[in-house]
Order: structure tokens, then sequence, then C-alpha cells
């Protein structure tokens, strides 16, 4: 991109810390959030109502670092002109991927309806990767411009048919992120393919909501987040549970909640009572009544009950497929959960056995 002239380079003013001597990236800069009133909001996002923000844009900016109040020094960075992929974007995602789950597709056409502004994709920084350019001493790449393209260089470190997932048509690239990260794998890393030509762009980016525990949000500096080494040790051989609760509890539409009470009333009421139910019943009347085999359908015997009992199998596995095929994973368990009511039922109807 820099060799084809794609980058602007420009002089410009960010904040500073003067107790550490450094430039603050934003996410080392905190202050007030302008749209909701956070007083821990960093300088690229709130995460509490999830805006997306400039560090110019805090009220009351203080360093991360030293929590003082930084100043302003000039600088110069090299940055992506993003409005001049405006009319491509509009083409390639808002004409092109309605589909997309409305979260997605609102906030990019909202970036994309106010106008997409310059980015810059290095940074001021002791760390990180160097811009490998004769005149950037102390420059790094932007983490956004670096870390997808790791996507690519580390499925090349594992395989010699890397080509086979970046570079042919018939791949699918899928994107399962937070909404805090939707603008960079929707505007600014299909940008960057775009422009170097010859890579895959995504399929679909299905990003999730956040997910809060017992109201608060997840916050692993501030220790309060759900542990997998303490969840598998507490709870062995358990891990099957905490998939289904963080199945039927995500965040696919909008935030929710992680609740313990949630986890057992689930556990308790759904996996066990109804699916594993349904499943231990199967079992032991399998092996009671057919020695632990299948037996084969007999067509003629069967009555309304068993018309009923089949036509719903095939419509949920229908309503299962489409769910999963559209990235909607949550409502897919959902139904299998019924599938598992449906068969309770079932055996209760018929008693067989009995």
């Amino acid at each position: 991109m820099y060799d084809k002239g794609l980058f602007e380079k420009k002089e410009s003013e960010q904040y500073y810390d003067e107790i550490k001597n450094v430039f603050l990236a934003d996410r080392y800069i905190v202050g007030t959030c302008p749209n909701c009133g956070n007083d821990r909001a960093y300088g690229d996002q709130c995460e509490v109502c999830g805006t997306t923000l400039s560090p110019e844009e805090l009220i009351n900016p203080r360093s991360a670092l030293s929590d003082a109040v930084p100043v302003k020094r000039k600088t110069e960075h090299w940055y992506m002109p993003l409005a001049n992929y405006e009319p491509w974007l509009k083409e390639w995602l808002i004409e092109g991927h309605k589909e997309w789950k409305n979260n997605v597709y609102g906030q990019c056409k909202s970036w994309i309806d106010t106008g997409l502004q310059s980015r810059a994709m290095t940074r001021d920084s002791s760390w990180g990767i160097k811009v490998p350019l004769p005149d950037a001493e102390g420059k790094v790449l932007y983490v956004w411009f670096d870390a997808p393209i790791g996507y690519i260089s580390a499925t090349k470190e594992l395989t010699p048919d890397w080509e086979k997932y970046w570079c042919q048509e018939d791949t699918k690239l899928v994107h399962f992120i937070g909404k805090d990260n939707i603008v960079f794998h929707c505007i600014i890393f299909p940008s960057m393919l775009h422009a170097h030509g010859g890579f895959v762009l995504p399929e679909n980016v299905p990003a999730n909501e956040f997910l809060n525990l017992e109201g608060e949000k997840i916050s692993t500096s501030r220790n309060w987040a759900v542990w997998v080494d303490e969840y598998v040790r507490d709870f062995p051989d358990q891990q099957d549970v905490l998939r289904y609760v963080l199945c039927a509890t995500a965040p696919e539409t909008k935030d929710n909640d992680f609740t313990w009470k949630d986890f057992q009333a689930r556990n308790n009421g759904e996996l066990v009572a109804i699916f594993g139910n349904f499943v231990n019943r199967t079992m032991v009347l399998m092996h009671k009544l057919c020695g632990g085999k299948v037996p084969p359908f007999h067509a003629d015997i069967k009555d309304d009950k068993d018309d009923a009992i089949i036509a719903m199998l095939q419509s949920a596995k229908q309503k299962i497929t489409e769910s999963l095929e559209s990235y909607r994973f949550r409502e897919a368990q959902a139904e299998m959960m019924n599938v598992a009511r449906e068969g309770n039922r079932y055996l209760q109807e018929r008693e067989p056995g009995s």
C-alpha cells in the first residue's frame, strides 16, 4: 500500500504524557464519555455505551499511565484515507451485505453515511511492530492495521496451503467478534484487502453485543470474570454446561447478563430436566425393549401421533439449519431444546414398555 502511494503522511497534534514522557495511544487516555457520561471511557471507545470515540471527544481527558492531564504535541504519522474507499464500501457492504445482523450493518452504514475520515495507521511507541521505513524512528503500526494482517500471516506460518484459506473464491471468511471491533473488521480491514487485491473479503461478520457478569461489565483487570482454569477445577467435566449457558445467554442482538443463579436454573431446569431426561429415558427404553439397538422403522404401524412428531422433527431440522447458517446460535440451541421437550411429551403419551 505504501509503494502504491495509498497512505498520507500528515503532521498532527496528539496527547503527550509529560510525566511518563510518551505519546499516549488512544487506549491510554481516559475521560468522560460525551455520549453516556461514563467517567472511565477510553480514547477509542466507551465500553459502557459502545460509542466509538477519538481522544479529542473525551471530557476531562487524563493519562491512564500517570493520571496526569496530557498536553498536545506535534507528531507525524501515516494515515489511511478511508474516504477514498467510500464508493467501493457502499457497493460491497451497504448494497451487497444487507443480510448482515442489524447491529453490524447499522453501525457500518452510520459510519459511511456520515463520511469516513482519514485514520492514522501508525503510532508513537517503544513497543509494537516497527514501521519498516527509514524515516520512521519510534513509529509502530497501529494495532488494528497490524492485527488483521496477523490472521493471514498466522495461517501462512501454520500451513503451506495458506492461500486456500485467503485467496480462493470458494473460501468463506467469517469474523466472530464483539461489537467494539465491528468497524475494524467491516471497514478498515476489508479496505486494506481491497487495496492490496488478491484476497477474499469477509462473507459475514456476526458480531455480538456485550455480555456482562452479574450486572457489571466483564473486566480482567478488575478480576471480574469467569476464569476458565478456575471453572474446570470447581466444576470438573462440566465444560458443556458452561458452553450451553453461554450460548443460551449469548448477546446476539443486545447486551445480556451472565449470572450464576441463571447458570444453576438452566442446568437444572433445562439440561437435566429436559434434555438429560429425554436422553436417559430414550437410552433406558432402547436397552429395555430393543437390546440397545435402533429398531427398523415400520411405516405400516405408525399413526397420527407418529406423523405429527415426524413432521415436527423435519421442521425442527430446517429451522436449526437456517439458524446456524444465519449465525443465530442461541435460536438454534433453543429449537434443539424444543425437540427434547417434544420427545419427552411423546414418550409420556406413548408410555412404551409400560
